[in-house]
C-alpha cells in the first residue's frame, strides 16, 4: 500500500464551522466515514484540523490516488474542499534507506 498526504483548504463560507447546509452534509457523511473508507480501501492514519486557516490535513494508506479520489468525493470533502493529494513516505523509512 502507499502513503498520501491529502490537502483540503475551504473558504469561509463554505467551512462547516459557519455553514448551516455544509454542516449538516458533513454530520452525514461524517457517520458513514468508516464504511466508505472500507468500500475503498483506504485507511485514515492521521487527521489534523486548522480551523483558522480553513485547512484539513490527512495522511492515509491506499492502494492508489484512484481510491482515494473516489473517497474523497463519496465522502463529500470534494463538495466543499479544493484538494491536494500527494503520495508521499514516511520520514523514517527514508532515514533507513540512507
Amino acid at each position: 500500500m502507499s502513503i498520501f498526504a491529502v490537502n483540503m483548504v475551504h473558504f469561509p463560507e463554505s467551512c462547516p464551522m459557519f455553514n448551516n447546509d455544509i454542516r449538516e452534509k458533513v454530520k452525514k457523511t461524517v457517520i458513514k466515514g468508516e464504511d466508505i473508507a472500507k468500500k475503498h480501501r483506504i485507511k485514515i492514519l492521521s487527521a489534523v484540523v486548522s480551523v483558522m486557516d480553513h485547512r484539513i490535513f490527512c495522511v492515509m494508506e491506499s492502494d492508489s490516488q484512484t481510491d482515494v479520489e473516489k473517497y474523497l468525493n463519496e465522502i463529500g470533502y470534494a463538495f466543499w474542499n479544493s484538494i491536494e493529494i500527494k503520495q508521499v513516505q514516511f520520514f523514517e523509512d527514508i532515514l533507513k534507506k540512507l
